[in-house]
Parts: structure tokens; sequence; C-alpha cells
């Protein structure tokens, strides 16, 4: 190898660390900007708040609330039980804001968060295709106004992202590598996804599953005992949401939503939640989605349809190429 070509190397492989970490700030002061400025006395979504109660309850060790006076003190989205009344929320999220509250700085969560966010697409973008795709795929998120307004209100959508991406990322490196540590940090990040946003995590997760039972063909023991590892950490989680189910509802199968609006759950039926109701039919379905699609691919991701075209284009050309998948196209040299 040449001189130049190992300097070449040097630069890029001390560059792109730094270049990572650069766009992840940026993304961070953004966010930060955001929340205080186009949200200072936050969303119209009331779930906020309760997910700011919650953090300052965890903060002070509780799960439950206990007004001084019954039934004079009743906060949004709280149900009430013999032990108190605790949030229909997970505690994830608000865990996950917690640190900010803690100091007094709440919107500083959000834009750790939100580092975090653009961070972890940069390089799960470097996994599976190369640095400049990640780069650009950091970019375009950090341009496009769901990632903004998500990122910056404390609703649990950005946090439970955040740790689907970093499941997706630890499992395609364990994948890649063989790291057993790789594969534990997967489990964990999935665990938590879980215990966040159950459904999410499974729908997000579901790929992975199939992938990691694909590869149990093999029955190679390093195989097994890693996506043992994942798949042990991953239960954990599960255990932990179920534990948690178990203590403020007093069923580990009944969640605190299904509590809060047991007829507000998932499939076709009539559908309710406090004083609203609706026949949730296979009709409805098409129409809403289908609505909510074309806003996405409009208003709320960068560049709008210009976007989803070239996306969508790259997907096909990548689908119909054949590509050395340990190869980096930013330095020829393997991923990081």
């Amino acid at each position: 190898m040449s001189v130049a070509r190992r300097c070449r190397d040097r630069c890029v492989a001390h560059w792109w660390p730094l270049t990572v970490g650069a766009l992840s700030l940026l993304a961070a002061a953004v966010v930060f900007w955001v929340a205080s400025t186009v949200f200072p006395y936050h969303s119209l979504n009331h779930d906020e708040g309760v997910y700011l109660q919650q953090a300052a309850m965890l903060l002070e060790g509780r799960l439950f609330l206990d007004p001084p006076v019954e039934g004079v003190f009743r906060p949004w989205f709280f149900v009430e039980s013999s032990a108190g009344l605790y949030p229909k929320y997970s505690p994830v999220p608000a865990a996950m804001f917690a640190p900010g509250v803690a100091l007094g700085i709440p919107r500083l969560s959000l834009a750790v968060l939100g580092g975090a966010f653009v961070g972890l697409v940069v390089l799960l973008g470097a996994e599976l295709f190369d640095r400049p795709v990640g780069l650009l795929a950091g970019v375009v998120v950090l341009a496009s106004p769901l990632y903004l307004i998500e990122a910056s209100v404390f609703l649990p959508y950005a946090p439970t992202t955040v740790l689907n991406l970093a499941f997706a990322l630890s499992y395609l490196r364990a994948d890649r590598t063989g790291s057993r540590r790789w594969a534990a940090l997967a489990g964990a990040a999935v665990g938590l996804a879980f215990f966040s946003r159950p459904y999410t995590a499974v729908l997000f997760a579901t790929p992975f599953i199939v992938h990691a039972l694909w590869t149990l063909r093999t029955r190679e023991r390093s195989v097994l005992f890693r996506q043992g590892t994942t798949a042990a950490l991953g239960i954990a989680g599960v255990l932990l949401a179920l534990g948690y189910n178990a203590v403020v509802t007093g069923n580990p199968l009944v969640f605190p939503y299904e509590a809060f609006a047991p007829r507000d759950g998932l499939g076709f039926g009539y559908h309710e939640i406090l004083d609203h109701g609706k026949e949730y039919t296979p009709e409805l379905a098409w129409e809403s989605n289908w609505r909510i699609w074309v806003a996405f691919a409009t208003d709320w991701v960068a560049a709008g349809l210009l976007t989803v075209a070239v996306g969508l284009l790259g997907l096909a050309v990548t689908l119909a190429r054949k590509r050395d998948p340990a190869v980096s196209h930013w330095s020829g040299s393997s991923r990081p």
C-alpha cells in the first residue's frame, strides 16, 4: 500500500467519528432551539404533561401519586387504583427525560436524544451501505419536519426510535463481527424498546427475528450463543414490562394503557377512549393510512416527493446490484 493511500485512510479514520459527532451535536443544538423557541410552553398534545409528571415521579422513586384530598386531584391520563394514581404510559420514555428534569433543564434530554437519533441513523446507514450514504441519511432526517417536531416535544416517539435504531445497529454489527457485546447491546435495546412501546418494538424487530432464526440453521455454537444472548436480554425487557404491569395494574398481561381505555386496543371494531368512540373498519383503515402516507411523503420528510422518489430508486438499485457488503465506498476499507 502506498504512503499516500495510508495517509488518506488514516485521515478518513480520524475524520469519520468527528464528522458523525459534529452532525449529532448540530442535531442536538437544533432540537434544543426548536423545543425552546417553537414550543416554549409545549405543544397542544397534553400527553407531554403526563411524561414530565412521570419523570418527576421516577426521580422521587414513586410509581403512584397519592393526592392528599381524595377526588380533588386527577391529572390527565392517569389511572385510579387502590394503590394510588398511575400514568397510562410506560415509564421508559419518562426515564429518558428524567436526567434533564433532574438538572432543571428538561429540554436538555430532548437535545441528547435528538443528537443520538441522527448519529444512530448515520452509523446505521454506514453499516448497511457506506459512509456517504449514512451521512446523507442523517442530513435528510435532520432536515425533515417530522423529526424536528417529534424530537422537540416530550412524547415517546423519538426516545423509542432511538432504542430501535440502537437495536438495529447493534444487531447488524453483531452479525457482521460476531461480537457478543454488540449482541448483548442489541438485546438490551430491543427489550427496553418493548417496555417503551410494545407494538412498535414488535413490528420493528420482526424482520430481525426472522433473520436470527434463519442464521440458526447453521447450528454453529458462536451463532447460537450470539443470538441467544440477544434473545435472552430482549426477553428480560419483556419480563420487566410484565413485572411493571403486575405492580401497577395488578395483572402482568394488562398494560396501563389498556387499564385506562380497555376498548382502545388493536384490530377492527368499535374503539373508545374517554368520551370519543368510533367503529374502525377496513375502509376507514385504508383511508386513514393512505392520508398518513401522502402527508408523510409530501409534507413531513425533507424535500417531500423528491426524497421519497430518490429513496425508492436507491432501494431498487440496491436490490438489483450485487455489492460487496464488507467494503465501504468511502475509503475502500471495512465498515466502521
